[in-house]
């Protein structure tokens, strides 16, 4: 499995990574900006990735704008939906509102609120039809 973790903390991205690296290759990004660079690096190479984990809080580029150009991304590149990567955003925020825009503007595909575990995240897996396997 490819992930790609983005959040502007690095402290969130080390526990992400650490979570995710029996089960995935993972690559970092800062910022959503940094996140849709290395999507579409992946995407036109043929080796989109299998999951996303983003913040909806960053500079530069926040999340929500991120997950609506990576669907856009995919669309303009014929991907079918059931071939889009899944997206779940995380999020320290408990705001409604910003999850229902990313669910209905960006198609995420789930949420997981922080502070993240292993638990959450494997749970989340379960209910999106991952079935994480250790990978090396």
């Amino acid at each position: 499995m490819k992930c790609l973790i983005v959040d502007d903390q690095i402290e969130n991205r080390m526990v992400l990574a650490k979570i995710m690296e029996p089960y995935a290759q993972c690559d970092q990004a800062s910022d959503g900006a940094e996140a849709l660079e290395l999507f579409s690096l992946r995407l036109n190479e043929g080796q989109p990735y299998d999951l996303v984990l983003m913040d909806i809080m960053m500079p530069l580029m926040d999340g929500q704008e991120s997950l609506c150009k990576m669907r856009a991304l995919e669309e303009s590149l014929g991907v079918l939906q059931e071939n889009q990567s899944a997206i779940v955003m995380v999020t320290a925020v408990d705001a409604s509102s910003e999850m229902k825009r990313a669910f209905e503007e960006g198609r995420c595909t789930g949420y997981i609120n922080k502070p993240i575990n292993r638990a959450k995240i494997l749970v989340k897996l379960n209910e999106l039809g991952i079935s994480p396997k250790v990978w090396w």
